[in-house]
């Protein structure tokens, strides 16, 4: 293996470990002894690739676990209907959710570690776009499109930390969607 092959796998190994520690045990629980030990590595290997300890490995870990859910969010695109496929990305958010690493890294700690910046907008920018569409389309009420964005957009994040929550993650993240569900057929025109 050649010297850059090297240390981007000793680069992966790191986010790799800090991933299952920060999964595990959380942000304020884990420990740059505790990745390190995990990744076999010594602390010098994390300094070299992560100046900023703790916290900038974090942010790794943070936007491959984000990158992961963009992927399979976009992926949704090739849903031809506005309104099934905000269906399909609450469900696939409260799916999410069920994940472990997914409910602590994105939902629970990166709030905390990055205030304000742990979530781009964009799911709420998109969720908005696709409710205008849905509107032009004629499959939603056209009504307050902002209004319907933000508390749409509100109930889906307060469904991901019940379902995060919850004793039974799986059976409530069905209950979430059932209720999602319920509340988007209150906005759609088709019924």
């Amino acid at each position: 293996m050649r010297r850059k092959e090297q240390a981007e796998a000793s680069k992966a190994g790191l986010v790799e470990a800090a991933r299952q520690c920060f999964t595990e045990h959380g942000y304020d629980a884990t420990t740059v002894a505790a990745i390190l030990d995990r990744a076999g590595m010594a602390r010098g290997a994390l300094y070299h690739y992560f100046p900023g300890g703790k916290r900038e490995i974090f942010a790794a870990v943070f936007r491959t676990v984000d990158d992961e859910f963009h992927r399979r969010r976009d992926a949704l695109f090739e849903i031809t209907s506005p309104l099934a496929r905000i269906r399909a990305g609450f469900r696939l958010f409260l799916e999410l959710c069920v994940e472990d690493d997914f409910a602590r890294i994105i939902l629970i700690d990166a709030p905390d570690v990055f205030p304000g910046e742990a979530d781009r907008g964009s799911s709420y920018e998109l969720l908005r776009a696709q409710l205008k569409e849905a509107a032009a389309a004629g499959e939603v009420h056209a009504f307050q499109i902002e209004v319907m964005a933000v508390s749409l957009y509100g109930a889906i994040r307060r469904a991901g930390e019940f379902v995060i929550s919850a004793p039974d993650r799986g059976q409530a993240a069905t209950e979430a969607a059932q209720a999602l569900d319920l509340m988007l057929n209150g906005l759609s025109l088709r019924g």
